[in-house]
């Protein structure tokens, strides 16, 4: 599916075409698309509206050399990702795991080592203090209910205060602070002081741990998708066909007593049930009738999504293997902060990935407005750190490739974060139906949030929900040239 789907083609004439289906989903993202293919194998009629002119949502296949993509959104997956891997299964979609053999490098001013595992090689002090954090915020975890953070004995305090505070207040080397808030600003693509420390306890609660997080070998991080995490959405549209509708910016939705209407730029569609696939950010552009309760309506103006670019350097073949390194970088550089082999599962082009973004992560370590604003200046910058991590050959890449989250028109940011307040304010408001109104995307998983497991947990959810709700009768599919002329 892309963009020479039918949908961009057909020009819209006689006035708004109107189409009819049981369920209408709002986003072709993986969570929108799972969805509406759930619902097509129960029998029932679905319309899938996307207003950008891809699918996939987060993730996105950029080809870097002939045949071989790279992913330049969401693209890891880890063991206790179990429905992923059995969605990946029913669709033939192979995996791969992510090249981890050889040694790491971490280098912290200016001082270099390289080691095998998953901590740098720390002082015994910040070793120490880092262990003592992790285990307090492992034991804070604990105590936090699954699906009902707020419901925490002490969620005001923490759900009051930012991660970043947090770590400022109890690590008691910079050092060890400064690792913790390089992962978390990894993994959150925003400054961790931004970030409510409940939320992210839940995470760690409902994520697998905070080590499986982190790690790449038996973690989060330990495998990746054959041609691309994009490639699943691209198979669920290719089975939905020509039920997903592209260049369809949703409007409104108005619901009333018989079902509910999703004005869109392309036209209308009637349906009994709507799942909004969206992050609540994105969400607010649309105009609900009537309107949203209260803390739905606040929980999507408050809602923000953190924002880091994907760079990738393509060199003719993955060199630092050659000398026992398995392209991992962390390090204090100005650009190359935290630097993973991207490479395709043959090898035959070697990708170094980069993440560069509006985070600080560390004391003195905010990024330059000319890094940010100067794409040029940041691809020389960024090689130039790369010569200091790996050596002279990386200077010379045979391209450099960036998604730039921060042009998406129509997704705010590539990660979801709740500021503090926003759980204990709103609850559960992310993942409530209002009225037939329901919610999907990976913001509305009670497990593994911000995760493409995340993402298809929650369409599991939704799907669930509206199926409860729908009469028992076997609807008949919309035929194929209804949808041709919308």
């Amino acid at each position: 599916m892309n963009s020479s789907s039918i949908y961009q083609e057909q020009a819209v004439t006689n006035g708004a075409p109107h189409l009819e289906a049981d369920v209408a989903v709002i986003g072709a993202g993986l969570s929108g698309l799972t969805a509406a293919y759930r619902l097509s194998q129960q029998g029932r009629s679905v319309v899938v509206l996307e207003a950008s002119d891809r699918v996939g949502g987060r993730t996105v296949n950029l080809e870097v050399a002939p045949g071989v993509v790279v992913d330049g959104g969401a693209q890891w997956i880890g063991g206790k990702h179990t429905e992923m891997f059995d969605l990946l299964d029913e669709l033939g979609i192979d995996t791969f795991d992510s090249y981890t053999a050889g040694r790491t490098i971490y280098q912290r001013r200016g001082v270099r080592a390289d080691f095998k595992g998953t901590i740098p090689p720390l002082k015994r002090a910040v070793l120490a203090d880092f262990a003592q954090a992790q285990f307090r915020l492992e034991v804070m975890a604990g105590r936090v209910p699954d699906g009902k953070p707020w419901q925490a004995a002490k969620s005001d305090i923490w759900d009051g205060t930012s991660l970043g505070h947090w770590l400022d207040r109890n690590c008691l080397t910079p050092e060890a602070r400064d690792l913790f808030t390089f992962c978390f600003t990894t993994m959150l693509a925003d400054d961790p002081h931004r970030v409510s420390l409940l939320s992210v306890l839940h995470q760690i609660r409902t994520c697998g741990g905070l080590e499986y997080m982190i790690n790449t070998e038996d973690g989060a991080q330990e495998t990746r998708i054959q041609g691309g995490s994009q490639r699943v959405s691209l198979a669920l549209a290719e089975r939905l066909g020509d039920r997903v509708v592209l260049g369809a910016p949703v409007t409104a939705i108005r619901s009333d007593r018989h079902g509910v209407t999703i004005d869109a730029t392309r036209g209308a569609v009637r349906a009994q049930r709507v799942i909004v696939a969206m992050t609540p950010a994105d969400a607010d552009r649309i105009d609900f009738s009537p309107d949203l309760p209260t803390r739905r309506a606040e929980l999507q103006r408050a809602w923000h999504n953190g924002t880091e670019n994907k760079v990738f350097a393509v060199y003719p073949s993955p060199f630092w293997r050659q000398r026992g390194l398995n392209g991992t970088a962390l390090a204090d550089l100005p650009v190359a902060r935290y630097v993973t082999d991207a490479s395709p599962a043959d090898g035959s082009v070697g990708v170094l990935l980069a993440f560069v973004g509006t985070a600080s992560d560390g004391p003195g370590l905010t990024w330059p407005e000319t890094i940010l604003d100067d794409e040029r200046r940041r691809h020389r910058e960024l090689l130039r750190d790369l010569v200091t991590l790996f050596g002279p050959q990386a200077a010379e890449p045979l391209r450099i490739v960036e998604q730039n989250w921060t042009a998406e028109p129509w997704i705010s940011g590539c990660v979801s974060t709740r500021a503090p307040g926003v759980l204990t304010r709103y609850t559960d408001a992310a993942l409530t139906p209002v009225g037939r109104v329901h919610w999907a995307g990976t913001e509305a998983a009670e497990e593994f949030e911000g995760y493409l497991e995340g993402a298809v947990r929650a369409a599991d959810r939704a799907v669930a929900e509206v199926l409860a709700q729908l009469p028992r009768l076997d609807a008949q599919l919309t035929s194929r040239a209804e949808y041709a002329h919308f």
